[in-house]
């Protein structure tokens, strides 16, 4: 099985090098994957999320045989927003993964920028509202939201590692 993904600040292919790595499969981006693989061969795809849709996952799914999915969003990792993704997200009898990756808004658009300043809004405000109250996670949030950051780490791809082995 091959690892492929898009990427647009570089968090999801950040993910995919790690794993490919760790699990030693060929990883390549969705524009090398169309020149390099044949249709229906076994991928894991990943990509990042834009308005709980995971970019990309319509094409993989037309162009190879989609054996799982991964979605890197801003979210803190929770059972609802694994939830939200695999309703908003048709993939064939592929587990679907959710991975906090990260947020660089020196690395997207204006346009891009404002949409996610525009659906974050509330959650800032509500961060900001607790003052001296916020725990220290809390506060770490609200600046990654403020000024960005990377959640990328190895750990995360556990339970990602864990399927693709009993998947062998």
């Amino acid at each position: 099985m091959m690892i492929v993904y898009r990427s647009n600040t570089g968090f999801t292919k950040e993910y995919a090098e790690m794993l490919g790595k760790a699990e030693k499969k060929k990883v390549c981006s969705m524009a090398q994957a169309k020149e390099q693989a044949a249709a229906g061969d076994a991928v894991f795809y990943m990509g990042p999320l834009m308005a709980g849709h995971i970019v990309g996952i319509d094409q993989a799914v037309k162009s190879f045989n989609v054996q799982g999915v991964c979605g890197v969003g801003m979210s803190p990792a929770s059972q609802q927003v694994l939830e939200t993704l695999s309703k908003a997200n048709y993939v064939p009898n592929a587990p679907i993964f959710y991975l906090q990756g990260g947020w660089a808004p020196k690395r997207v658009g204006w346009l891009k920028r404002r949409m996610v300043n525009m659906v974050t809004k509330s959650i800032r405000e509500s961060l900001r509202n607790k003052g001296s109250r916020r725990t220290p996670e809390e506060s770490q949030y609200l600046n990654f939201l403020l000024h960005g950051g990377s959640y990328v780490a190895f750990e995360h791809l556990e339970p990602i590692r864990k399927w693709m082995n009993a998947a062998r």
